[in-house]
């Protein structure tokens, strides 16, 4: 059945099914397969249907991103009781100021992805939706004092 107006008509294509999520690619390693499930379960079937490629990219960056944490935390246990100027200690925190960076790069990379895969929440509303929240706010504390 399709709505047309205010009609009612049979339609021949059948019922509308909604489409199934996508599964992971199989090139992917079990852990980026798993953050793909995790991040196609939040939302609707059909969200990435066109921007596959997009999602691909962005759980490899999330999975990366962890490693390099991992990476992070074991670096900076291995500091903690290394004597200040020592050589040991001045490479560990070469490697650390390193591996910093590139975590760092990764959390970019992964910020512009998750917008443009509108994923975060400022993405997904409209400014329509910006427009009523702001409104039904009322005055703000600034605009509410009177200028001299």
């Amino acid at each position: 059945m399709v709505y047309r107006g205010d009609l009612l008509v049979p339609s021949a294509d059948g019922p509308i099914l909604p489409a199934a999520r996508p599964p992971p690619p199989k090139d992917l390693t079990p852990k980026q397969q798993a953050i793909w499930r995790e991040l196609v379960a939040d939302l609707d079937r059909d969200w990435f249907s066109d921007t596959a490629h997009m999602l691909k990219e962005l759980v490899a960056h999330i999975d990366y991103a962890r490693m390099l944490a991992a990476g992070i935390e074991q670096v900076r246990t291995q500091l903690v009781g290394l004597p200040l100027g020592s050589k040991e200690e001045k490479a560990l925190s070469r490697s650390l100021a390193s591996l910093l960076r590139q975590h760092g790069k990764q959390s970019a990379s992964i910020a512009s992805l998750s917008t443009k895969l509108r994923l975060t929440p400022q993405s997904r509303q409209s400014a329509r939706r910006a427009d009523q929240v702001r409104n039904r706010t009322g005055t703000r504390p600034w605009e509410d004092c009177e200028s001299p």
